[in-house]
Parts: C-alpha cells; sequence; structure tokens
C-alpha cells in the first residue's frame, strides 16, 4: 500500500510541476471562477433530487484454452434516488426488481445486488466513488462456446457472488471552458463545446468467489491446471484520457471520456488444488460518457461507464473484470431548503480550501 500511495503523489507532483512551469492563466478560485462565467452556468444555489434506474453491464469474461465463458449477474437491474448540488452527487440503489426466475435452474432465486455511487467535481479536480456487490450470475453464451452435452435446459445458473470498490481521483487541464460536472452530474451547464485532457489515477479492490455451483459439464471443459475458486485482487492504475463536451441547441449535450493506462495489481487467488500470491502489471480501460439535457428546473439524461481490467490468472486463462452500466435519471432543481443552506456554504468553503490546498501543494 505505501508503494501505491507513493506512485500517487509522485505522479500527481510531476504533473502539477510540469504545469507550474508554465505560466498559469488562474491566479486564483476568485479569477477562475469569473473566467469561467464566460462558458459555464452553474446552478450553485440549487439541489437537484433525482430518479435513476441503472442497469448492470457487470460482466465477468474467463478465457480458457479454446472455450470462453461470459458471466453476466441476474437481477441487473436497479430503481434509485439520489441528489446532486454544486460539486457533489450521490446515487443509492432502494429497489431491485426480481425478473426472470423462471429462466434459470437450481436456486436461480437466491440473487441480489446494490449499487452505491458518489461523484465529486470542482473545476481542476475530481473524485468517483464506486460500490457494487452481486449475488448470482449466469453463464450467457455457453450455448455458442461449450460443448453442451449433459446440460440442463434451462440457463444454467451460478452461485458467484462479486464485490467491486473504487476510488477514482482526477486532474481536469482546461477547468475554465470545460465541465466534467455538466456532463456527469449535471449541477452545471456548458455554453460552449469544450475538451480537456484528464489524468484519472484508480484505486480498485475486487473480490470473485465462484462458489460450488460451476455446472460438471462445464467443469470438465475448463483448463484443469487453474480451476478458479476465489480470490482478491487490488490494483492502481493511471490512465491519460481526453474528455470531449458537444453543445447542441444550447440546451442538448453530449460528453465522451476515454482513458487507459497500466494498472499494478496484487493478486491472492484459490484454485482447486493450488493457492497463489503474485504482483503482476496489466492495463486498465475507462470510459464514460453522458448525453441529455439542461433546463431551468428540469434536467434529464442518461450516463455510460465502461471499467474493465484484465487479471492474468494462469496461462491462457484471464478474467476480464467489466464493471459497466447504463444510468438514466431525470431530475428537478429546488431551492436549497433552509435547514441545508448552512451546509451548503461549508460545501462552498470546503471546495475553495480544498483547491487552494492542492494547487499551492
Amino acid at each position: 500500500m505505501k508503494l501505491l500511495l507513493s506512485l500517487f503523489l509522485c505522479t500527481q507532483i510531476c504533473w502539477i510541476g510540469a504545469a507550474q512551469d508554465k505560466p498559469n492563466p488562474i491566479d486564483g478560485e476568485d479569477s477562475l471562477y469569473a473566467k469561467r462565467e464566460n462558458y459555464v452556468i452553474s446552478a450553485r444555489q440549487k439541489l437537484t433530487i433525482f430518479i435513476f434506474s441503472t442497469r448492470y453491464l457487470n460482466g465477468k469474461l474467463f478465457t480458457n484454452p479454446g472455450i470462453n465463458n461470459y458471466y453476466f449477474p441476474i437481477a441487473p437491474l436497479n430503481i434509485g434516488l439520489g441528489f446532486s448540488h454544486k460539486w457533489l452527487a450521490v446515487n443509492i440503489a432502494m429497489y431491485s426488481p426480481h425478473l426472470g426466475k423462471d429462466k434459470y435452474d437450481g436456486q436461480g432465486s437466491k440473487y441480489q445486488n446494490f449499487n452505491l455511487q458518489a461523484l465529486a467535481y470542482t473545476p481542476r479536480y475530481g473524485l468517483d466513488v464506486l460500490y457494487s456487490q452481486n449475488l448470482g450470475y449466469f453463464l450467457g453464451n455457453y450455448n455458442g462456446y461449450v460443448d453442451v452435452t449433459g446440460a440442463p435446459d434451462k440457463t444454467p445458473y451460478f452461485d458467484m457472488s462479486t464485490k467491486r470498490f473504487t476510488i477514482n481521483l482526477l486532474r481536469i487541464f482546461n477547468p475554465i471552458k470545460y465541465s466534467m460536472n455538466a456532463t456527469m452530474i449535471g449541477g452545471e451547464m456548458q455554453k460552449n463545446s469544450a475538451s480537456s485532457f484528464i489524468l484519472n489515477t484508480s484505486f480498485s479492490y475486487s473480490y470473485f468467489n465462484m462458489s460450488d455451483s460451476i455446472p460438471e459439464f462445464l467443469l470438465d471443459q475448463m483448463n484443469q491446471d487453474a480451476v478458479f475458486k476465489k480470490g482478491n485482487f487490488y490494483s492502481v492504475a493511471f490512465m491519460p484520457g481526453y474528455g470531449f463536451t458537444w453543445i447542441i441547441g444550447k440546451r442538448f449535450y453530449l460528453g465522451i471520456i476515454p482513458a487507459l493506462g497500466p494498472s499494478i495489481q496484487y493478486k491472492s487467488m484459490t484454485f482447486e488444488d493450488d493457492h497463489d500470491n503474485r504482483f503482476a502489471l496489466s492495463y486498465r480501460v475507462l470510459a464514460k460518457a453522458g448525453a441529455g439535457f439542461h433546463a431551468k428546473r428540469w434536467t434529464a439524461g442518461f450516463s455510460v461507464l465502461y471499467d474493465n481490467e484484465l487479471f492474468h490468472l494462469a496461462p491462457q486463462t484471464n478474467i476480464f473484470n467489466n464493471n459497466g452500466k447504463v444510468i438514466l435519471k431525470i431530475g428537478y432543481k429546488i431551492n436549497v431548503p433552509k435547514w441545508g443552506r448552512g451546509l451548503s456554504k461549508k460545501m462552498t468553503k470546503l471546495q475553495t480550501k480544498f483547491e487552494h490546498t492542492i494547487h499551492n501543494f
């Protein structure tokens, strides 16, 4: 962990140092916000309440010699409530419809999921905190990739559980014209199309437990030297990227934020007949996108998260861990209630203090 923190600090210091070698057009937060008013409209005195629906895309692709197995979570839909104000947005899953029980064999009714997401974007910096938990998966492509002799009539159910916790730190290099808040949170609105270079530094923990539910017909076809049972995976990734936001008809927006870079991993893996701990170097792909519209009171749109990381298990055997989701939300802006105005002021002071501290570091 000390190594990971040291790498992160070195990365940030190098980028900040490189930026300070050039004349800095921003001499303070007052100047920054004054200039931003020409390019970004901020609903800083409004509180947006929204309802959302999340569609999971948390597939796990296991590659084996001659066989690729793609697992998908059962009950991949969440419905929840959230809010956004100034630089912060939080959404929490409240309800997961139990759909499609009759499609799965065995204990197909034993499934659940939970999703928590918090986003915080100031003009220069950003923070993503993501947590997801899934229990109950099905094999999505077994008819096309494995010998189905002995397979059940219904889709094979797996009592597999997964957990994923991610903290992603962002540095935005065009804070005056470009607003990630506008695309991903909706608390701001860009007046014109703009783009920015973005640096992502991401810390993640992933957990997979295959349980004992792998059907015999599939188990016989897997790599017998690497029958994966469970594992804990830690990683830190450095992903440079670039964000584009196009403004259409003043009120509509479309934003895309792709990033790619190396990941340093520590893996603790349990196989059927073995246990292995090791460090590794791999890669990670992160992409976010958003589209919708802003009005005086209403806001609506959808956002997409694609987060894929390769974990090598054994020769010719890997896990492609895709943590993706599609979020559809509709929000309404209200004035901050009296009981929340003091907290709102503290949020402004906290943002100013944070940005001054980091900028002068």
